[in-house]
């Protein structure tokens, strides 16, 4: 659908995927993530630049808002990270139309996939930290006299809930903090006892949990639906040269929020902890996806400091391409590392499902890991 109302002959939900049009690269990625949530009947929208009161061209609105035959969206998700005045005018003309941004998107996902308190404290504190500048607006229209009747009863209201919000913003940060605590403890245990720990990380669905499951024999869920893992999984595994810990973290999309990054710093932060880092990539993407994907992975990695760590790029998926391809994308993947000034220690190309390379895998893994020294005496938890 471009710049016009859904047109449909059978009343069904309509769900309206609006991109910038410099934003088109997204939109496969942008519907994965709604699909994940079991939504497909999804039309696209594009804005050619964001208008500053709605997002949407106020027309659009206007003729969205009016709409009485029936083809009125239900939901409209906005990929990009919304202004808090620009949700408030888009709740006030669409009232029976929810409104999503990138990050409630996100957020709705993660609820999905929070399998234990850590992550679902997360999630909770994200969604805290992304309320409460839209509650501050709602205040501040309020004490302009504006009838906003979204959240409570005028700017008293809107008051009492943004002290209750950051009363839990406060506690959940406590919680968090004696969960990062107690992980930081298991991470000192494990270096006293000459542990080493490879972090598997890279761009959502390359295959991470995949290749985690094949290396310890764990039965993790997989599948194409994006953010499966959410909170670090570690486990000790046996190698050709002694043991070590294998730990599966969560994926990278390339319009990452800073809140994601900054909330989920404790699963990041495992990174910050590895002696190796297991950069994954899939090389069954087009070339310009692959780079681009190639180039959030280094810039999130430099994010939290950890490129002077041994880096190993594994293409994986290698069933799937030819030996041609493969020698083009490693070429390609070296000469994006030098561009960046980061050191690559090997490239090497695997399957993860089928199990090949994975011996190959480990030895490289020996190779560039000084400090392995083999024991009995540790199980992963």
């Amino acid at each position: 659908m471009n710049n016009n109302i859904v047109e449909t002959t059978a009343r069904q939900k309509i769900v309206l995927l609006v991109l910038k049009k410099n934003d088109k690269i997204y939109e496969a990625e942008a519907k994965s993530l709604l699909e994940t949530l079991g939504i497909k009947n999804i039309f696209i929208h594009y804005v050619k630049k964001p208008n500053h009161k709605y997002y949407l061209q106020q027309d659009f609105v206007k003729k969205l808002s009016s709409a009485t035959d029936g083809t009125k969206p239900d939901l409209i998700v906005i990929y990009d990270r919304l202004k808090p005045w620009q949700y408030y005018h888009l709740t006030r003309e669409l009232k029976e139309v929810e409104i999503w941004d990138l990050i409630h998107l996100i957020l709705n996902i993660f609820d999905t996939h929070a399998g234990n308190i850590e992550a679902k404290l997360q999630i909770e504190l994200l969604r805290v930290k992304h309320q409460i500048p839209f509650v501050k607006e709602y205040i501040r229209f309020s004490r302009l006299g504006e009838q906003v009747g979204f959240m409570g009863p005028g700017a008293y209201g809107y008051e009492a809930l943004l002290k209750s919000l950051r009363r839990r913003e406060v506690n959940i940060a406590r919680r968090l903090r004696e969960i990062k605590n107690k992980r930081e403890m298991q991470t000192i245990k494990r270096k006293e006892l000459g542990l080493p720990t490879v972090s598997i990380i890279g761009y959502t669905s390359v295959g991470k949990t995949t290749l985690y499951n094949i290396l310890t024999g764990d039965k993790k869920i997989t599948g194409p639906h994006l953010f499966k893992t959410l909170s670090p999984k570690s486990k000790l595994i046996k190698t050709p040269c002694g043991e070590m810990i294998i730990t599966d973290t969560i994926g990278f999309i390339r319009k990452m929020p800073p809140e994601i990054i900054d909330v989920f710093h404790s699963v990041i932060s495992e990174i910050k902890y590895s002696d190796a880092i297991l950069l994954l990539t899939d090389p069954t993407d087009p070339v310009e996806d692959y780079l681009e994907k190639l180039q959030v992975s280094i810039d999130i990695l430099k994010k939290i400091g950890v490129l002077e760590k041994p880096i190993i790029v594994s293409l994986n998926k290698k069933d799937l391409v030819s030996n041609e391809r493969l020698r083009s994308y490693k070429e390609l993947t070296l000469n994006t590392m030098l561009e960046n000034n980061v050191s690559t220690r090997d490239i090497i190309a695997i399957s993860a499902l089928k199990g090949e390379g994975i011996d190959n895998l480990l030895m490289v893994l020996c190779k560039n890991i000084d400090h392995l020294t083999p024991r009995s005496n540790y199980s992963s938890k």
